[in-house]
């Protein structure tokens, strides 16, 4: 199943609106604190507010009362933390157990370098574009390189250089400054080299196996080769492995294992050229992790396309849309007949379902007679089929938001145990950190901590959240409010310059791009602009 990878990357999880049949008292204290400030270079104001929860639970009492004060005191019937009350809805978050999974040793690392600001700290902030070409502008809001390149890009091991493209096939390796390190073929190499790099990093974050330590085999490394009007494999010195003899390789070697055609017909074979089984359609693709994909010719009945979370560029520039290392994955039906085979050519899920969503780490959606359900990598059923839609999905923890079609509610279910975590309870849920959801009830938003049920932000119900992608500040934007900062600790701060933004990027290192009156700046978490909206593009180190 891919992910709208809207998007690597990078881990969100959810916490539940529940109730209980134990009736608890909870107090919760909320203090507001704004700071003006006059003293911003661009800006003549600056607010800062922060709402604070603290609750103390007791199962003595069951009275709700409320009183106004400075401090904003209510006590009310709840259980649990983080509990919030308007009007006489009174709504508590409780923990979602799939929110303190350890996160695979792939997504820590995906995760440390996204938080990595070495760049910042030699005084790089970020690339602009004018005019079609790249340039570089620097911590102090200073031009250190003016747009020149056709593309840029920063090096992969974070080492103050860049790779510029000058023209078709023509880079160059330079610093920070412009000046040339190599170029020509050395360049060229080095540049895909940095590619693989960044390629191989969303693909082991991508992987299942969890161990890292996925089996090999030599025959992966075989090349088709024809000779005459027959197709054979040869080894990586050359060596003729398995004669001439197929009329067409549909694949090269997978998991030793190929699909070719043999008398007329689509086979599997192995490194040895031994036939294995007939394969269920010609149309089949090589194995990951067990598991082959197969498609058979159709009428196709959907329409779009699904969009997959495949590169680091996914991490969340927009808004929701569910989060895995800076965003999940959302569901659109591509109109493809498809199911699964194991390596002994065992029908695992079978086409014949009347649609089922790409494979994933642990499992995939299938829709069969109207019911959708979450079946993993072995055929099994983990969420029995229901008259469900399928939303988004959290691959860091394994959780699944489904919307429930008889009340057009949204909740929350573990793709491992198949629990449901969140009841049918919300209006929309999103994953937009890596333990930090936003939903929607009864004309609110919140933006919830997962982990312990903590609400950070209360607003407006059209308020939209970007996702904390490796960062501890998030774009919040209702249409009463328009754009604010919102901190993980709660603080909302706006300015006046607010006021003229049109589009946003999520927060990296403690910037975000911002475009004002048509043109692309950068500002920082106090809401001033450290690179003045000048440019066509700005991409934040």
């Amino acid at each position: 199943m891919k992910v709208k990878k809207k998007s690597l990357l990078l881990l969100c999880v959810l916490t539940s609106l529940s109730t209980s049949v134990l009736a608890e008292t909870v107090m919760e204290t909320r203090s507001y604190t704004t700071v003006v400030n006059e003293d911003t270079a661009n800006s003549s104001k600056t607010t800062i507010s922060r709402e604070q929860y603290s609750s103390s639970v007791s199962t003595e009492s069951t009275s709700y009362s409320t009183s106004s004060s400075s401090s904003s005191t209510h006590v009310g019937v709840g259980v649990g933390i983080g509990r919030v009350g308007y009007g006489s809805a009174i709504d508590v978050f409780m923990p979602v157990a799939g929110a303190v999974k350890a996160p695979p040793a792939a997504v820590k690392k995906t995760l440390s370098i996204l938080s990595d600001d070495t760049l910042n700290k030699q005084g790089y902030l970020g690339l602009v574009k004018e005019k079609g070409k790249w340039g570089i502008v620097g911590t102090n809001g200073d031009v250190l390189l003016p747009p020149t390149y056709q593309s840029l890009e920063a090096s992969f091991d974070y080492d103050g250089t860049f790779f510029g493209k000058e023209g078709k096939n023509k880079y160059v390796h330079i610093k920070g400054d412009g000046t040339v390190l190599t170029s020509g073929q050395e360049a060229e190499v080095e540049v895909y080299t940095n590619v693989a790099m960044r390629k191989s990093l969303v693909d082991a974050t991508m992987d299942f196996d969890s161990k890292g330590v996925a089996q090999t085999y030599d025959s992966d490394n075989y090349v088709a080769f024809l000779e005459g009007s027959k197709y054979g494999f040869k080894d990586r010195s050359g060596a003729v492995v398995i004669a001439p003899q197929f009329k067409e390789v549909y694949n090269g070697f997978s998991e030793d294992r190929a699909f070719v055609k043999l008398n007329g017909e689509t086979v599997a074979i192995d490194g040895s050229g031994t036939v294995l089984f007939k394969a269920p359609s010609n149309e089949v693709y090589p194995y990951h992790n067990g598991l082959a994909e197969y498609r058979r010719k159709v009428r196709r009945f959907g329409l779009g396309n699904l969009i997959g979370l495949v590169g680091i560029g996914y991490w969340g520039h927009h808004y929701g849309g569910g989060l895995y290392l800076g965003e999940g994955i959302s569901f659109t039906e591509d109109g493809q007949k498809r199911g699964y085979i194991d390596r002994n050519g065992a029908i695992v899920i079978d086409s014949k379902n009347d649609y089922v969503y790409p494979m994933e780490k642990h499992g995939t959606l299938v829709r069969n007679e109207g019911k959708l359900g979450f079946v993993n990598r072995k055929g099994q059923y983990i969420i029995e089929p229901g008259n469900y839609t399928a939303s988004t999905i959290d691959m860091n923890n394994v959780l699944l938001t489904l919307k429930n079609k008889d009340t057009n509610k949204y909740g929350i279910f573990d793709m491992e145990t198949g629990k449901q975590e969140v009841p049918f309870s919300y209006d929309s849920i999103d994953f937009v950190g890596p333990h930090h959801m936003a939903v929607t009830k009864d004309n609110k938003a919140h933006v919830v901590d997962m982990i312990d049920g903590r609400v950070i932000y209360t607003g407006p119900a059209d308020t939209k959240v970007t996702v904390f992608a490796g960062d501890t500040y998030s774009w919040i934007h209702s249409k009463a409010d328009g754009y604010r900062i919102l901190s993980l600790d709660g603080t909302v701060v706006t300015t006046p310059i607010m006021k003229d933004i049109s589009g946003i990027s999520a927060f990296t290192h403690g910037y975000s791009g911002v475009k004002i009156k048509g043109k692309w700046g950068i500002i920082n978490t106090k809401g001033e602009l450290a690179v003045q909206p000048s440019y066509d593009e700005v991409k934040v180190l």
